[in-house]
């Protein structure tokens, strides 16, 4: 189930995911980047993940923030799921968490690193909530505090980020920078600082996840070759080879997913 935000926390939360599965045996998951951060409050027993070695499994903290997401990752629920991902705007852990973005790329730090008593506070109340509905609003409770410090964008970097949306990922560096008056290594280091990643590496992220929107939208009948052009892919053989590189799978398999928590959290 999806939500949208309080008004007054647009501009931070993108929206909210309510995720509550049966799970009668070990069950793995795929997870890959949608170009935003978040934050995850468990109400059950958390994921296990691999470490950033891949040498050890841990498991995740009971909530957390996490940032932009590099590469595909695999986890594990060894029992029911129950959990709220806020899912934040891509520049929010720049603008509210005062954290370039870049240092969290890849990690599942505790709210309480951020916010100490009153993160703890906050996860205590929403273990003894009646309803999502309810934990959400103890959520947007503490996220409105959040907005006295919050730091401003630049006229630029907003009209950038603009762009690549209006454009579905689909715009060259060289045109975007066309529209904004800074240098590319300027835009370079502010997407770096604000987002967490390069803005030719965003842009991919946006044109992916407007491929998948569409490919949910398709009926079941219909062939994936139809979506490629309008998505900005060259043939079949570029899709295949960007998909599998940003997923690590085909675009027929991911069709064919019957279980998917949302569009870039899916059972394997």
């Amino acid at each position: 189930m999806q939500l949208p935000p309080h008004h007054l926390l647009q501009g931070l939360v993108k929206h909210y995911l309510i995720i509550d599965q049966k799970v009668s045996v070990v069950q793995s998951y795929r997870m890959f980047s949608d170009g935003n951060p978040g934050i995850v409050f468990h109400l059950k027993d958390p994921f296990l993940q691999w470490n950033n070695e891949n040498s050890a499994v841990i498991k995740q903290p009971r909530n957390f923030v996490y940032g932009q997401l590099s590469h595909y990752n695999t986890i594990v629920t060894q029992g029911d799921l129950k959990m709220i991902v806020v899912v934040l705007e891509p520049y929010a852990l720049f603008t509210h968490f005062h954290t370039a973005a870049y240092e969290l790329n890849d990690e599942t730090v505790p709210l309480a690193i951020f916010f100490g008593q009153e993160a703890r506070n906050v996860e205590e109340q929403i273990t003894t909530a009646t309803s999502p509905v309810e934990a959400i609003a103890i959520i947007e409770r503490f996220l409105i505090k959040r907005l006295t410090a919050q730091r401003n964008l630049s006229a630029g970097f907003n009209r950038a980020m603009r762009c690549i949306y209006q454009h579905h990922g689909l715009i060259s560096i060289e045109d975007l920078l066309q529209t904004i008056p800074i240098t590319e290594r300027q835009l370079e280091r502010k997407f770096c600082e604000h987002v967490g990643t390069s803005p030719k590496k965003f842009a991919d992220i946006i044109k992916l996840q407007h491929f998948l929107k569409l490919l949910q939208k398709q009926p079941d009948k219909e062939k994936i070759a139809n979506l490629i052009y309008i998505s900005g892919y060259y043939d079949h053989a570029h899709l295949n080879r960007n998909f599998k590189k940003m997923t690590g799978f085909t675009p027929i398999y991911y069709k064919q997913t019957p279980q998917m928590l949302a569009i870039n959290l899916m059972q394997v």
